[in-house]
């Protein structure tokens, strides 16, 4: 595993897949964690397009996520400090599935783009 930028790192276990880019995880309590760098198609949208590439995005992710024992990583500024992650009530993070950074392989799986616009 590609050592993680300085910051919160803890094992934890996916309790619940939100959508392709957002996953519960059970630390000593459920946190909310929003993957860093992936922007998956939304599944709460009146684009049925979307909706069904969203929906894709969350069966992938539920498949390869439920009930495994994870790395959650929230990043911290240069000094150390734990960013302004937060956003709609979740960290920004990332999630390690045996070793492999789950954000890279949503990307590579074409569920999931880089950038928001990507």
């Amino acid at each position: 595993m590609k050592e993680p930028r300085q910051g919160f790192t803890t094992k934890a276990k996916i309790t619940r897949v939100i959508d392709g880019d957002t996953v519960d995880v059970l630390i000593e309590r459920r946190m909310r964690i929003r993957l860093e760098d992936c922007w998956a198609p939304e599944t709460r949208t009146r684009d049925k397009e979307e909706k069904a590439r969203g929906l894709k995005a969350k069966n992938f992710a539920e498949d390869k996520l439920m009930n495994q024992e994870v790395i959650v990583h929230i990043p911290a500024d240069p000094e150390g400090e734990i960013k302004d992650v937060f956003t709609f009530g979740r960290a920004v993070g990332r999630v390690f599935l045996d070793g492999e950074d789950f954000s890279a392989i949503m990307v590579k799986e074409g569920l999931a783009t880089e950038t928001k616009n990507g």
